[in-house]
Formats: structure tokens, sequence, C-alpha cells
């Protein structure tokens, strides 16, 4: 079997590829459609993302760093409250905006994951983190810059944007619908859990406010409406995106809570 790089290609091709398949194994790579060539006697090379380069999908980039930067404000804004150091504001920024998408590739079993392959993970939370920083050093204490709730419609944005991250990488995986809103939700929650953690604190998403719930509902959405109503993936993302940002809103508006048990 003729092999191209260390890619076996199947159906007879020559070491160009030519009238061959390459088979790609493993974790989907997003391919960069402006990458695929035809070549002049009929044979197609597609260059697949490298394990270690930038995720090619564009909807999905965008959802994650925008992710990423509004998480990483709203953590550090949370560390300067808690009155934590440069360096503690630092990790516990970086932490709560990537946390939730390393346990999502670890699950689909991405190595290493996203965070640790695209420098601009680490960029945009450092960026994040310095804006909050100079703002407190500024304007004072955060509570004189931050209007009422402002960190809570930070942590809803960030929250919409990471569930809908991982509900979108998840579906490049071909996973059942069950998983692909459970990976969803464990995007949208997992960095809160791991920041609230870091700073003592029982996680809000296990007896506090209508957060994971936000999470689990419009990621069950975005599904419906691929696979029932065969609406196009970046459509659906933006439709349950905007849901999930408006039952967290509204939940914090009304002080929706889930039933307690006495």
């Amino acid at each position: 079997m003729p092999v191209v790089s260390g890619v076996p290609v199947l159906g007879g091709g020559d070491e160009r590829g030519a009238g061959g398949i390459v088979a790609v194994s493993g974790r989907p790579d997003h391919v960069d459609q402006n990458l695929v060539s035809h070549a002049g006697n009929g044979a197609a090379t597609a260059a697949v993302a490298p394990a270690g380069g930038r995720i090619r999908d564009r909807m999905l980039a965008t959802l994650d760093l925008a992710a990423t930067f509004v998480l990483a404000t709203e953590c550090a804004l949370g560390g300067v409250q808690a009155d934590f150091d440069l360096f503690g504001i630092l990790v516990l920024a970086f932490v709560g905006s990537v946390g939730g998408g390393v346990i999502r590739d670890l699950l689909l079993g991405e190595h290493p994951p996203a965070a640790f392959r695209d420098w601009r993970y680490a960029a945009l939370a450092l960026a994040a983190t310095a804006t909050v920083i100079a703002a407190s050093l500024v304007l004072g204490r955060v509570s004189t810059f931050t209007p009422p709730l402002a960190v809570d419609v930070f942590e809803g944005m960030g929250l919409s944007l990471a569930a809908i991250a991982g509900a979108r990488k998840s579906l490049d995986y071909k996973l059942n619908g069950a998983s692909i809103v459970v990976i969803a939700t464990v995007n949208g929650c997992g960095g809160g859990i791991l920041r609230d953690v870091l700073s003592a604190r029982v996680p809000r998403v296990l007896h506090e406010d209508f957060y994971a719930t936000a999470a689990l509902a419009g990621a069950t959405l975005l599904v419906v409406l691929i696979q029932r109503f065969k609406v196009r993936k970046d459509g659906a993302a933006v439709i349950a995106g905007f849901a999930i940002f408006a039952l967290r809103t509204a939940a914090l508006l009304w002080a929706w809570r889930l039933p307690h048990l006495k």
C-alpha cells in the first residue's frame, strides 16, 4: 500500500496520491476547504490541519476564542473582587476561560487540547486579564467601574459561547444527540466549576441560579434544529447561543431557581 507522508493511500494510487484515497484515521481534523485542490489528472489532494495546528473551522474558532476572552474577563473581575494578587488573577482567568474547552477536547480524545496547541487562547486570556487589572488600577475598586450584574452578564455570554462551541465541535465527531448535549454543557460550565474550586467556593452550578440548565436547554435546541428541522449548523448555533444567553439573563432578572429539596 503506497504511503503519503506516513499516511496510507487506498485504491492503488501512486506516491503522490494520484488515483487513490488518503485514509485518515483518528480524530476528525477540521479541513480548510480553501486548501483542497484537484490535480490535472483528476486526483484530489486535501490539506488536513496538522495535529499541532489551529482549528480550521472558522465558526468554531470564532466561538471558542470569543468564549475565552469573555470568560477570562469575567474570571479576572471575580479575582479582583476576591482580592487575589496579580498572579492569582491571571491563573483564575486562564483556568476559568479555557477549562471547559480542555475538558471537552479530552472527552473527544483530542490530544493535546486546542488551548495548548494555539497561542491565541493564552494571549486572549492575558489580554482580558491585563485590561481588567489596568481598569482596576486606574479607576479604583471593581465596584466603581463595573455596573450591577455586569459580571453575571459576562458569565452568561461566556456560557452561551462556550456551550455552543462544544456542541459545534461535537457535531464534527458524528456523536449522537445526547452526547453532543452533554459535551456542550460540560464545555459551557467546566471553566466556571474550576474557577469556583480555585476560589474555595462550592461551584454555583451545583446549587445556584439557572446556569447549567440554560446550557443544557440551548444545546438540546441546537441538536433538534439540526437533526429534526435540518437547519444549517452555523444558523442553529446562532439561534441556540441567543437562547442560552436569553435564558440565563431571564433567570438573573426574575431569580429563577430549580426546586430544592427541604
